[in-house]
């Protein structure tokens, strides 16, 4: 054999040895099986979607219920009962750089599942959509988006939420100021303490901490305009078929018998009332889907 063939026989072998280690690097099933543990990626203060509680410690919320589904249905598939869930904590800014790097497996947040994103990650189908809603003080007089012209708007750092409102700006010529939080909650309490005029997130995100505040929710309410929909959904790593299928097969199942419904209904709802299940929301518990939506300010 010539020299130049015996390298290009070389560089096809390497080339083979390297598709087969990305391949085994992306396999989640194998990796979960090797270790013993899921990795699960959870938010600090998420409500109701995913959390820590600070007075026991426990990671909770609804996504990282659904989430546990999934673990259930992982143990059944691999015949090990004796894996283990390893909570790993996730915020704004790497959640999605952690599934990609191979930091959590799974990550049960409330992110929404946007096309660009889908260009790093996959996404199971949409365990819940959203509409990015603005919260008001009843006595702050403001009714309308012109209205907070100059405003300090307290909303979360590095999300699509964030975008919105920058991206309002630009089309319409606005300024806001912005108080930039760590999470909802900490938007809805700049509000409640008078840091900000108002607070901009999730509406299903600002439910819960408002409900918290008692009685006093009555003095606050939400604007009218809405400036997106987005369907949320649980990340994981791309080009890995075996372990999407494994995840779409429980959101699926939940959505059609119903275990979806139910835990909406447990996570959203307070002594104040439930938040009611939106036509986007049904929408999605009739067709699943894991379609990755453009973001468009409206």
């Amino acid at each position: 054999m010539s020299l130049s063939r015996q390298l290009r026989s070389w560089a096809i072998i390497a080339t083979l040895a390297l598709t087969g280690a990305s391949a085994m690097a992306q396999d989640t099933l194998s990796r979960i099986a090797s270790s013993g543990e899921l990795r699960l990626g959870h938010r600090e203060k998420s409500l109701p979607f995913s959390y820590k509680d600070p007075a026991t410690g426990k990671v909770q919320g609804y996504t990282v219920d659904i989430c546990l589904h999934i673990f259930d249905e992982i143990k059944k598939e691999l015949k090990r009962p004796d894996l283990r869930v390893n909570y790993l904590l996730v915020d704004g800014k790497n959640r999605v750089t952690d599934v990609k790097n191979n930091v959590v497996d799974l990550e049960c947040g409330g992110t929404a599942n946007t096309a660009a994103r889908q260009k790093e990650i996959s996404f199971s189908h949409h365990i819940f959509v959203a509409s990015s809603a603005f919260l008001v003080r009843k006595s702050s007089g403001i009714k309308t988006l012109d209205d907070l012209q100059g405003k300090r708007i307290a909303v979360q750092g590095k999300t699509t939420n964030e975008n919105l409102l920058r991206a309002n700006e630009r089309t319409y010529n606005r300024k806001f100021n912005y108080v930039l939080v760590e999470s909802t909650l900490d938007a809805v309490n700049a509000l409640a303490k008078g840091d900000a005029d108002a607070a901009f997130a999730d509406d299903a995100g600002i439910w819960i901490p408002l409900t918290r505040l008692g009685k006093a929710m009555d003095e606050y309410q939400f604007l009218e305009k809405r400036l997106s929909v987005e369907p949320y959904s649980i990340g994981l790593r791309k080009d890995d078929p075996k372990f999407k299928e494994l995840v779409d097969r429980v959101t699926r199942r939940m959505i059609q018998n119903g275990e979806m419904t139910a835990l909406y209904k447990k996570w959203f709802s307070s002594e104040q009332g439930t938040l009611p299940i939106s036509v986007f929301m049904k929408e999605a518990l009739r067709r699943p889907s894991d379609i990755g939506v453009e973001q468009i300010a409206f």
